[in-house]
């Protein structure tokens, strides 16, 4: 696969040590994640934005179970 497939990763402004450390664990291989734009941006393969795109979505929230009362 060429790297002009690749997707570019914009990280809010501050969090470029964040997304970093997201893409790396969520990589296959370490290089997966190139650093662009000076630094402040990332280019990863498909595969990659892709899980990182579904590890920013929220996850539903679950509902606590009630304990039953011995009366």
């Amino acid at each position: 696969m060429s790297v002009k497939d690749w997707t570019v990763v914009v990280p809010a402004a501050g969090d470029v040590k964040e997304t970093a450390r997201a893409l790396l664990a969520l990589a296959d291989t370490p290089g997966d994640v190139r650093t662009d734009g000076n630094g402040s941006e990332f280019l990863v393969p498909p595969y990659l934005a892709d899980r990182y795109n579904e590890s920013l979505r929220p996850k539903p929230r679950r509902r606590a179970k009630k304990d039953e009362e011995d009366e």
